[in-house]
Formats: C-alpha cells, structure tokens, sequence
C-alpha cells in the first residue's frame, strides 16, 4: 500500500490538520498526534499502531495499493469526459446584438442581428442527425449572444422542436440561457416553466453600480438591478424545475457593497441556486482588496448560499472540449468555444450545411480542441483530479506558459482548502 500522490495537507488550527484528496474530493481532519503519525510512519507501522486511521484512511484513499495509477485514471476521467456520447450540447448565439452598454464587453457586438431562418430549420435537422449517427440520452440547447432574448422568437421555435423530438424519443431536454434577464416576461417565464431550465445571470454590484454598468440603449434611466432582481424572483418562484447561477463580476466597488447584494438575493432557494464570483478581466490580479474579496466569500457561505468562485472540482470539462458540442452562431458559422472575440471565418471550426444540417469540421482547427495539452505542471500537481487543469483555449493563446487558475484567485493554498471544505459542508447540509 502507499499513500495517493493527489493529496495536500494544511494546518487550520495549532493542533488540527486538514487532509484534502483531490482525487475523489474527500476532506479528513487530523489532530496533531494522528497526523505526525501518518505523515512519519510506514504504512505498515500505520496500519499496527492505528487500525481505525488506517482504515479511514484507506477508505477515503488517501491509501492505495501500490499498483493503483492515479496519474493515467485521472487522465482517462478526463477524455472519458471529453468523448462521453451522452449528452449532446447545442450552443446557439441568437444575435450578437445586446440591449445594454457594458463596458467589459469582450465579443464584437454587430447590430441587428439575429438567427435566420434557414440556421434555425437547419439546427433542428442537425439535431435529429446528430441523434440518428450515434444516440444521446440528454439533449442540452444553450442560448447565448449577445443577449439571446433579443430573438425569443427564435428560442421557441427551436425549443417547441426539440420537445417534441425529445418525447417522442424519450430523451432529457435542458434548456440553458446565458442573459442579462431585462428582456425576460413573465409570458415567457410561464413558457419556459415547462422546461427544465439552467440560467446563468449577471449583477454588477449594488443597485447604483449595477445601474451605472448595465445601461439600456433605449432607456438610459431605467433601473436595470430592479428588472434583474424581478426576473431573478419570478424564476425562483414559478419554474419548479430550474438551476439558478447568478453571477457577479466584481470590481472592488462591488465588494464595497457586498451586504447589499446579498440581503437583495435572500429570497433564493438555497437548494437550486448557486453564486458565481468572478473578478472582471480588466482589474488586475494586484489591484484586488483581497481582505474585501476574503471577507465577501465568507458572507456569502454564512448566509447559506453555495459559492463558486473557482471552485473545486470542476466536475467536467470546458464545454468547448468536449466531442459532442457544437456552437451554431446567428449567421450558420460552426463554433465550439462561446468565450471567442469574434465569430468570424477566421475562428469558425468548420461549415454548416444548411440544407443536410451536417457540421463538416475542419479536422486541423478543430483537433486542437479535443487533443491533450495539459503541461507538466498541471499533470505533477496535486490538484490537477478536482482542477483538470486550463482549457485548451486558454493553452493556446499562452503557447510555452504554465497557466495556472489558481493564480488568479488571491487566495493561500490554506485559505483556498478552507473555502472549499465550507463549501463541502454547506452542500451536505443543504442535500442531507
């Protein structure tokens, strides 16, 4: 027997240690005595001195056999993922138009535009396709922009399709919207009830920063944090069937107003919501108030909510990495990944045939997302089974440099363990 490669191990308290097994995401406390124990002695010596640690410890795997390669099974969870047929996911920019003016916009917005026709008949027929070459089990549909509820005609149609193509096949449909919400009605909140919903919406801060952040082009006055908070209400109490992430892109205005937020957002199921913390790319990694950031994390799990904020385990892969993916944008252009500046030729991965709904991908541009790039320092670190390590994307546009997602969250390994053993425990309380 030999202890998991995969393990890190920090002091909390003066006579208490914290064991994380990042193979299988299990936490063990130790008191002084038991850990100098485990970390001094043999395995043998171990297992005669403390049959009831060892056999903890062994059933937690924090002990293996010694045949057991923890390296290569992590590395086939991995493309297992990457090439699960289960499910498959259609991404569909229904514009890349927006009704706000945010000023850490990243994509190349384009004015007026939205799904044609001819792309949406051709989604459906790639849908059934796709399920004739070889079945799925789930199918996922994720709209995206822009603001994809710029064109909810265009969701409907598509939605209302796959529907019926997915009862008459007995197959699971997830319906997955990325949106500022504004634009969202209560008409098309009692539409979508029928669904099982995932939603991913932003806050800017407190209702003043928000405000200042997401303007309407149309209604530079209009109070976007009230129509958010209203969308975000009336999915929480009419879709029974739903995920709620609410994310919040931070600056350190937003960390100011912390309380407010929160106090806004504690009318949330705890149990089908979750908290995205994420800071925005223009403030730098330095320029962050860590004790605000620190501070912010804390309040958040005190008030029961589950936070990510890049938490562990990821729990798959970047959508983008995985074979049966694809991204259909407005205009019929074949993409994987949503997080592109521009969905131009120069990036599609391949073209769509609008008349077969084939996807005939460029096998050079598109083998670069699906190949294994993780550098040697995410496969020698002991966090690379909960982490995976960077996508591809990013791999490629920092070609030679060890990118690392844990250097972007201002926080100690001490501290980052911590967060993610609170998280641990709240997610037992909540689903006990």
């Amino acid at each position: 027997m030999k202890k998991i490669y995969y393990q890190v191990v920090e002091k909390v308290l003066p006579q208490v240690y914290l064991l994380y097994n990042s193979f299988n995401n299990k936490f063990i406390l130790l008191n002084n005595v038991r850990y100098e124990k485990y970390k001094k002695e043999n395995i043998l010596e171990l297992e005669q001195s403390d049959p009831v640690l060892y056999k903890s410890l062994v059933d937690n795997q924090y002990i293996v056999p010694d045949d057991f390669d923890e390296r290569e099974i992590v590395l086939f969870r991995k493309k297992r993922m990457q090439f699960d047929a289960s499910m498959y996911q259609v991404m569909v920019n229904t514009t890349l138009d927006c009704n706000l003016n945010c000023w850490y916009f990243y994509e190349n917005r384009i004015a007026g535009s939205f799904l044609k026709s001819e792309v949406i008949e051709a989604i459906k027929k790639n849908i059934e396709q796709e399920y004739i070459k070889t079945s799925y089990r789930i199918l996922k549909l994720s709209f995206f922009g822009g603001e994809p509820f710029l064109y909810f005609r265009g969701i409907k149609e598509i939605l209302d399709f796959a529907r019926n193509f997915c009862q008459v096949n007995q197959l699971d449909l997830i319906a997955e919207f990325t949106t500022n919400a504004i634009l969202i009605t209560e008409s098309i909140i009692d539409y979508l009830k029928n669904f099982e919903c995932q939603f991913q919406i932003t806050l800017d801060g407190d209702r003043i920063h928000h405000n200042q952040i997401k303007k309407d082009k149309d209604n530079p006055n209009q109070d976007t944090y009230e129509k958010t908070l209203r969308t975000i209400r009336l999915i929480n109490d009419k879709i029974p069937n739903r995920w709620l992430a609410v994310r919040i892109n931070f600056d350190n205005k937003t960390l100011e107003k912390i309380d407010e937020i929160i106090g806004d957002l504690d009318f949330l199921d705890r149990k089908y919501c979750f908290v995205i913390l994420k800071k925005v790319w223009q403030l730098e990694k330095d320029k962050v108030n860590v004790p605000l950031l620190h501070a912010s994390v804390q309040k958040f799990l005190d008030k029961k909510f589950l936070l990510d904020y890049y938490i562990m385990p990821k729990g798959d892969v970047c959508f983008a990495e995985r074979h049966r993916e694809v991204l259909f944008n407005y205009d019929g252009k074949v993409f994987k990944c949503s997080t592109i500046s521009s969905f131009d030729d120069q990036n599609a991965l391949g073209e769509f045939d609008l008349q077969s709904g084939q996807v005939h991908w460029n096998e050079t541009k598109v083998s670069y997302w699906l190949k294994e790039m993780l550098p040697q320092n995410c496969i020698d670190c002991k966090l690379l089974p909960a982490c995976l390590g960077p996508c591809n994307k990013q791999i490629m546009l920092h070609p030679g440099e060890n990118i690392c997602t844990f250097d972007a969250i201002n926080m100690t390994l001490k501290e980052y363990l911590m967060y993610l053993f609170k998280c641990q425990l709240l997610k037992e309380e909540l689903y006990a």
